[in-house]
């Protein structure tokens, strides 16, 4: 990735921003002996796995395997690139980051021509062309301070006024078209894909756009335009308001979830700064994670009809599946939550989300059961989702309201939901899955790669553990690592991985700390070993004889791995009568046992 911003400047950041603080900001962390730990963000777990060492300034977990620097946990957890948490970073910390030239800095053209379509919304909204617009938006009863925040916009009427702009700038078509921006025509050339409409800008972090969403300002339809899904625009893992939300989420770990640009709009302007939507989708998976990282508890706010309803009561599942404590405003029929804000008041849309209802009471409210059948449905659908709750005393409250709520004995559910999870695991045996399996988690001394095909051999059990051993030592620093580095090359490491850790480490200066080693290793697999390595518990008192022990296990993998090929050299001699390779391959190998010999009363 190319960087525009100095090494140096990247290491201050770091130095300022300190890893335990910066996480603690996002997650409940607590002290454990040296490091700290918490609950890993990026797989669901019930004990906490995800360590975090102040002193090296990096993070690893045991359960999934991820590991890294301050900056790689915000690009991890926030979803952002690596320029934009350098600049988040800089900013928590007070520091000027080099002036930008603009787009021509900007490392993706996709980024490039979204930022010059925001600037071109916003001049369009602000400027002589922007009237109706503009006079519309104060109709809806947003202020100029929101207004401003979300960055809020207008596409001109017109085939051609982006292209124009985009071409005075040095930004072709076929950009803006990659962008979702432009359209091309069926006999030649590109116009617009937003015309006549208010812009909503699909923010990332301060002005980072990877979208938009485009409103009609009359009957036309559709009445929503939004961008299609591009290199940086996944709608099914974006939540419209978080890049605004995310300080007041932080806050209170409470948020509320809404369906559309305006639900958002509204009740940010009436106060509630904790709002984000899934604009343009059912709430999907991934949002319901990504939320679950910034959210305890989730007041869902959907529209009041037969629709909202059904997709409140989804996206609620998704969210109580996480572990997520939810809570349904159950809002008028043909409410939504604009209207009633406009309508109503923010006290009275405070009101809604104090009397909401928790998952289980929204569900049988709607459809309340009047039958022992209706009963049992409900029940077996909602074991469902108690069943995918890993949280074990989350599941048990869950199972203790079901039981009172529908007045089915305790012990039967139990029963049930116990039959519902024996046969969920031997599916996941019979089909060869495995539960909590996480892609891109490392596999140390796996196959794979060519570099490990073309390798002599593949070191066994002790010899992996030796130079795993030797790796954690060239990591600690003093005199055990100096030793390493006289006496062994990064080719005595016959794992690849590690053998690529090996040279990443030995070819670094001695002081550079292992966070910006961090930024130099290839790959996540990588940079998890390197992390694992660090953080797990080691005997520093003896690093020097766990030096010894560590190189004469590698030396003696090496010599047994010679010996076994000479002795295939020797049976191949003899089945071929070849007497003078014979005689040689057999001297060969009692020089080879000697070696072995030496080294073993070596120890």
């Amino acid at each position: 990735m190319a960087r525009r911003i100095p090494e140096q400047l990247i290491e201050d950041i770091k130095s300022a921003n300190d890893i335990v603080d910066v996480i603690s900001e996002r997650l409940p962390v607590k002290k454990a002996g040296r490091n700290y730990k918490a609950c890993c963000p990026f797989h669901d777990e019930k004990t906490p796995s995800f360590n975090i060492n102040p002193e090296r300034q990096i993070y690893h977990c045991f359960g999934c395997g991820v590991g890294g620097n301050v900056i790689t946990f915000l690009m991890e957890y926030e979803k952002i690139g690596f320029l934009d948490a350098v600049r988040e970073l800089a900013q928590r910390a007070g520091i000027s980051l080099p002036e930008r030239s603009g787009a021509s800095e900007r490392e993706d053209p996709v980024y490039a021509a979204n930022a010059l379509a925001l600037r071109y919304f916003r001049d369009c909204f602000v400027g002589e062309s922007g009237a109706a617009a503009r006079d519309y938006w104060r109709g809806r009863g947003i202020g100029d301070e929101v207004t401003e925040t979300f960055r809020i916009g207008y596409a001109k009427p017109g085939w051609d006024g982006l292209l124009k702009r985009a071409k005075k700038e040095g930004v072709g078509a076929a950009v803006l078209e990659e962008a979702g921006l432009a359209i091309e025509r069926e006999g030649g050339g590109h116009y617009d894909r937003f015309r006549d409409r208010l812009i909503f800008p699909l923010l990332w972090t301060g002005d980072r756009a990877v979208g938009f969403g485009g409103r009609a300002l009359d009957d036309s339809e559709p009445k929503y335009l939004n961008s299609p899904e591009t290199r940086v625009y996944h709608k099914g893992s974006y939540l419209y308001g978080l890049a605004q939300a995310r300080p007041a989420l932080r806050a209170s770990r409470e948020a509320i979830l809404v369906e559309g640009y305006m639900d958002t709009l509204s009740l940010y302007e009436g106060g509630f700064h904790n709002v984000v939507a899934s604009a343009g989708t059912a709430l999907t998976p991934e949002q319901a994670r990504i939320l679950a990282r910034y959210a305890d508890r989730v007041f869902v706010a959907y529209d009041g009809d037969a629709a909202g309803i059904g997709a409140a009561t989804r996206a609620a599942e998704l969210l109580v599946r996480l572990g997520v404590k939810v809570r349904i405003a159950g809002l008028p029929s043909g409410s939504d939550p604009d209207s009633f804000v406009r309508e109503h008041g923010a006290e009275a849309m405070k009101g809604e989300l104090t009397t909401a209802l928790d998952f289980i009471d929204f569900l049988l409210a709607a459809n309340p059961p009047e039958t022992a059948d209706d009963r049992e449905k409900a029940a077996r659908n909602l074991l469902d989702t108690v069943a995918s709750i890993e949280d074990p005393i989350k599941a048990d409250l869950m199972l203790e309201k079901i039981a009172v709520a529908l007045s089915i004995d305790r012990g039967a559910l139990t029963r049930a939901l116990e039959a519902r999870r024996s046969s969920g695991s031997r599916t996941a045996r019979e089909t060869g899955g495995r539960k909590g399996s996480r892609a891109g988690a490392p596999a140390y001394g796996g196959a794979g790669t060519g570099e490990e095909e073309a390798s002599s051999r593949r070191p066994g059990a002790a010899e992996l553990a030796a130079q795993r051993g030797l790796l954690g030592l060239l990591l600690s620093g003093g005199e055990a690592a100096e030793r390493v580095r006289t006496e062994l090359l990064p080719s005595d490491f016959t794992d690849p991985v590690l053998r690529s850790l090996a040279e990443t480490v030995m070819g670094a200066s001695t002081d550079l700390s292992v966070a910006a080693l961090l930024d130099r290793v290839d790959s996540a697999e990588e940079a998890a070993i390197l992390t694992e390595i660090t953080i797990a518990p080691s005997d520093d008192e003896n690093g020097g004889r766990a030096c010894d022990d560590y190189i004469r296990a590698i030396r003696r993998s090496a010599i047994e791995a010679e010996i076994a090929a000479v002795d295939r050299e020797i049976e191949t001699a003899e089945l071929t009568g070849d007497e003078e390779k014979l005689l040689a391959r057999v001297a060969a190998r009692q020089e080879l046992a000697r070696r072995l010999s030496e080294l073993s009363a070596g120890e």
